[in-house]
């Protein structure tokens, strides 16, 4: 383990990270404990959140603990999701297993469990055994994507209001955007992670979310992840009664409710920087990206992905280029 600073090509000043073997993480993220994660063991009942960072992870934490909650009851005042819904890389394995005798982050009987690792990092953690080819039964991964413009810019005012963990509290964006087009930050590639999986969105273990489609349509999204996790039961709970279920969820987890109480979801923030939970909507890249910065993504969404892929998959919200060749 090692900390760096991560200077972009013109030396200007970048993020502070730790780094565990090659794979950069925030200050204060203990390296025992994300070398103990990798040795997680998925087991039946598991139901992870996986994202790249700033692409929802927090409203789909949000969306499922008050879904499986008594009665659509959501994350209170003076509790904490990632006590509810432990972050893998930063408690470790053991920490999630001690969580079994507890039961804290267990609702319905599912285990609930956030990472933000590629899908071929968790690969190795989905298997009954070593040998085995195929995923472990009942474990379940709900994948949240967001398109690179939003995400990026998201993640830039995310990394400033944490001084304590990135030391980039005044930070250039032009310096975030050449390090994260690099895969140079944080929980490292955003284009490798999606890439990553995108690849299992058709498996059966595996619920491929896109976070626009949670701002257009979230009713929609929360019946999807319903079946997904308990089939019909699930859904005809969230519809029964003039879907007062429904209504608690969607209320709760409205961009006005999660500003309320943000230490629910991080630590203290200073107040003269962006809120945690911003703006949550899609398009709001446009207050920083450049032209020339949008078709630089552009440029990597098309190398990454195939004409079909962006264009019937993904959409116009992840390549967007002037001239759609």
């Amino acid at each position: 383990m090692s900390t760096i600073n991560n200077n972009n090509s013109n030396s200007k000043k970048g993020p502070s990270y730790t780094n565990h073997n090659g794979f950069l993480m925030p200050f204060g993220f203990p390296a025992q404990n994300f070398s103990n994660a990798l040795t997680y063991q998925s087991q039946p009942n598991d139901l992870f959140v996986a994202t790249y960072p700033k692409c929802g992870t927090t409203l789909m934490q949000h969306i499922i603990y008050t879904m499986l909650n008594n009665d659509g009851v959501p994350i209170q005042p003076h509790e904490r999701l990632d006590q509810i819904f432990p972050h893998l890389e930063e408690v470790g394995a053991d920490y999630i297993d001690k969580c079994n005798s507890t039961g804290l982050n267990i609702r319905r009987g599912k285990r609930l469990i956030k990472t933000h690792l590629p899908y071929d990092w968790m690969k190795p953690m989905m298997m009954v055994e070593s040998s085995s080819s195929s995923p472990s039964s009942g474990a379940k991964y709900i994948f949240v994507a967001r398109n690179p413009k939003d995400c990026i810019v998201s993640f830039y005012h995310h990394t400033r209001g944490f001084p304590q963990h990135y030391d980039f509290e005044n930070g250039d964006f032009d310096v975030f955007f050449e390090l994260f087009c690099q895969g140079k930050v944080d929980f490292g590639d955003y284009f490798h992670t999606l890439r990553s999986w995108f690849n299992h969105r058709h498996d059966d273990h595996v619920l491929f979310v896109k976070y626009e489609d949670v701002c257009r349509d979230k009713r929609n999204v929360i019946l999807q992840i319903a079946d997904f996790i308990g089939g019909q039961e699930l859904r005809q709970e969230l519809l029964r009664n003039d879907e007062c279920l429904m209504k608690k969820v969607l209320h709760h987890t409205s961009l006005e409710e999660m500003k309320k109480d943000p230490l629910r979801w991080c630590s203290e923030r200073k107040v003269e920087h962006t809120p945690f939970i911003r703006l949550g909507q899609v398009g709001g890249w446009k207050e920083l990206l450049s032209r020339d910065q949008e078709e630089i993504l552009n440029g990597i969404m098309k190398e990454k992905f195939s004409r079909e892929e962006l264009m019937n998959d993904l959409g116009k919200d992840y390549y967007s280029p002037k001239h759609i060749s």
